[in-house]
């Protein structure tokens, strides 16, 4: 038998439970829902995480397309899925929760004797150290941007070569245009926070292949955004050897290398003039700020850019974010 949590699944059968973390003051369970489904036949273990920020929920929902497309008695090996990882964030609508403000990518490995969201973190890698061969980590972008789907990985000097190997084909097997690796080393403000207490970074420590994949925009359901993230995670899995898909080779993919946030100088209303996936030369512009009459700034780009995230609020203050741009990138395939 195959145990998550409270899952239990013998071969050809799936099943539900949830991982345990606590509870609220009047009584209330803290689970962390959870989805096994055990194939006839042996092969690697496949988990899926999403909504680790409450607000990015995309990826719940290609978890759940996914799942229903699955038939346990012709896959190879066993897919987890806990496509709601951050339950009070969830309910509270909000990247965080309202109860210690921790953003629990932040916080892995976890402390199970730490606050609220460490012992979420602790409990769910617990199982995923435990558990998985390779990890899909969905998020998407903040609710007041957008974004085209697009992945991250994370190297570190302490990471085996073929772990490393590993997480970049996992990473372009899911087919996105743009692909993100994200050198520990020497990465620098590209988060306004630490990177190192991810799950995705914290299982390629452990020698679990893992990666981000960023679908689309928060607080909404997006089909398109949805629709393709659940065809890149049957691909992952084709390429593993767990479906009889045949395996789709992307090609015309970007590999970037570095990156980094624009923010605004003046504050006011913003239009902009660039979407996701532009590629902007040095100089141009890619929004303007106005107040109620006249234009208070051109907004432009330093360098050549690869527009990755784009704003769609339009009120801005002094050091908002407008974009968040590639600075390197080359075509790989």
């Amino acid at each position: 038998m195959f145990k998550v949590g409270t899952a239990v699944a013998g071969k050809g059968e799936a099943a539900r439970g949830v991982i345990h973390v606590g509870e609220l003051a009047l009584g209330a369970s803290v689970d962390i829902p959870v989805l096994v489904i055990r194939g006839m036949k042996d092969g690697p273990t496949f988990w899926i995480n999403g909504a680790v920020h409450g607000d990015e929920i995309n990826g719940f929902m290609a978890v759940k397309t996914l799942a229903a497309s699955l038939d346990a008695a012709r896959l190879r090996g066993t897919v987890v899925a806990t496509p709601l990882s951050n339950p009070l964030a969830v309910q509270w609508r909000n990247k965080i929760n309202p109860y210690d403000f921790l953003d629990m990518d932040q916080q892995f490995p976890g402390d199970p004797a730490g606050q609220y969201t460490q012992r979420a973190a602790h409990a769910l890698f617990s199982e995923v150290k435990t558990n998985a061969d390779c990890l899909v980590n969905f998020h998407t972008v903040a609710t007041q941007f957008a974004a085209q789907p697009y992945t991250v990985f994370k190297i570190a000097p302490s990471l085996k070569p073929e772990v490393r190997e590993r997480i970049e084909t996992m990473a372009l097997a899911f087919g996105a245009h743009a692909n993100c690796r994200v050198d520990l080393a020497t990465a620098t403000g590209e988060v306004p926070g630490g990177v190192a207490g991810g799950l995705d970074i914290q299982c390629a420590l452990q020698g679990i292949p893992a990666f981000m994949a960023e679908i689309g925009s928060g607080g909404k359901f997006e089909a398109d955004n949805i629709a393709f993230a659940a065809k890149g995670l049957r691909n992952i899995m084709s390429k593993l050897g767990m479906i009889d898909d045949p395996y789709v080779a992307p090609s015309g993919q970007l590999l970037v290398t570095r990156r980094a946030f624009l923010y605004c100088t003046r504050a006011g209303f913003l239009s902009m003039e660039a979407a996701p996936g532009d590629v902007l030369a040095a100089g141009a512009r890619i929004a303007r700020i106005e107040d109620l009459w006249d234009e208070r700034e051109a907004v432009t780009v330093a360098g050549s850019s690869y527009v990755l995230m784009s704003r769609v609020n339009p009120v801005v203050h002094t050091g908002d974010r407008v974009a968040f741009l590639g600075l390197d990138w080359q075509q790989i395939n």
